[in-house]
């Protein structure tokens, strides 16, 4: 098949998670053989300093057609008004090139909006993944509900990344939705045997964005709480953000600093490393779209403690973890304490084969090729 894929932008060195979710599903695709063209509409601020204008490359056997164009914060139909146009000359140029699409498929609610606004007259399946958070959020921020209510109905399938998008799609916004994952790189994150050997201090290891959404603050406290209880233990936390400051002043204010370790940003390897000698990962995060920290201990074989909040629910059970309410500190010290006696009885080899079939990327293109095909047979 040869598939257009409408999205934000695509990974460079210098913004490594610009357009990552896209980029993994066009990599997966074109190793399967499709001939995926990349349409990459990157209205971004100037401050994201990148080329500007029309670029053509090819990247991991995918065809990149980008339009960079420095917008960032205006008014929303100006944001919208170039979106579509930029789309529209890109898919113009991308006919005249490669030929024609058998599949659009749009990421995120803008893209999908631009698509459905600039492509929807030629009559090609257009198929969106939903990635949005905002789309889950107990109030929606109007103008992303407008075009959400307008973008849904127009799109031919509609894709969500968890299974609380896809309740909210169903009991917001009236439309029925597939559950496809996101793939997950988990080449550095994978089971390793030194796993297995008990650890003299029980560790509990926390990967996020130093932030409010996160749950840190109610991590440390509850952490503290149970070291009381378990002093062979310590708390390894990656990740930095505005409540840095903060959180170190927590831990100072508990007398837990040698105890708890924030280590800042690392790299993929660093941090599968300490996962996989860790025994329990745990995230007290308030909402997630997907979760993908979750998905990179259980990668691990790491068992996990994680909320309900909005993403874990689609892979952490009773086999790998405990799920638990958002900001239910009870529940989090209890689940820590559970875990202390019961982490070394988990399946760990079964936990990391478990996820890396689930969100592999022959898995998850398998998933996208079986859409594409459906939609085919349903316009010929």
């Amino acid at each position: 098949m040869r598939i257009f894929i409408v999205c934000r932008g695509y990974p460079t060195s210098k913004y490594v998670m610009n357009g990552i979710f896209e980029f993994d599903q066009a990599k997966a695709l074109a190793a399967r053989g499709h001939e995926v063209i990349y349409l990459a509409i990157d209205l971004r601020s100037i401050r994201r300093w990148r080329h500007w204008g029309r670029e053509s490359l090819k990247k991991d056997s995918v065809n990149i057609e980008a339009i960079n164009i420095p917008l960032g914060r205006v008014p929303q139909k100006i944001l919208h008004s170039f979106g579509k146009s930029g789309l529209s000359s890109v898919f113009k140029q991308c006919v005249k090139k490669y030929g024609k699409p058998d599949i659009i498929h749009a990421h995120f609610t803008d893209s999908a909006y631009f698509a459905v606004k600039a492509l929807k007259k030629y009559d090609f399946p257009i198929i969106m993944t939903e990635h949005n958070s905002g789309i889950t959020e107990k109030v929606i921020y109007p103008h992303l509900k407008t075009i959400a209510s307008f973008t849904y109905p127009l799109c031919d399938k509609i894709i969500v990344v968890s299974p609380s998008l896809k309740q909210t799609l169903d009991e917001t916004f009236d439309q029925k939705s597939d559950y496809i994952p996101n793939i997950v790189d988990v080449g550095a994150f994978r089971f390793a045997k030194h796993s297995l050997d008990l650890n003299e201090i029980f560790t509990f290891v926390s990967i996020g964005g130093l932030i409010p959404r996160k749950g840190m603050d109610i991590l440390i406290r509850q952490f503290s709480k149970f070291h009381s209880e378990a002093p062979k233990s310590k708390l390894i936390i990656f990740g930095e953000g505005s409540e840095q400051k903060s959180l170190e002043q927590l831990i100072e204010e508990f007398k837990i600093s040698e105890h708890v370790k924030l280590m800042g940003l690392r790299t993929r390897h660093e941090i599968a490393s300490v996962l996989s000698s860790s025994d329990v990962f745990v995230l007290a995060s308030k909402n997630e779209t997907f979760g993908v920290a979750y998905i990179e201990a259980l990668a691990c074989g790491v068992p996990v403690i994680a909320t309900t909040c909005g993403g874990p629910e689609g892979f952490v059970h009773e086999g790998n973890g405990i799920l638990i309410p958002v900001d239910d500190e009870k529940a989090l010290l209890e689940a820590m304490n559970t875990m202390y006696d019961k982490a070394s009885t988990y399946d760990r080899v079964k936990i990391a084969a478990e996820i890396s079939e689930k969100f592999s990327p022959d898995s998850v293109a398998e998933q996208l090729e079986d859409v594409y095909r459906f939609e085919l047979r349903n316009i010929q």
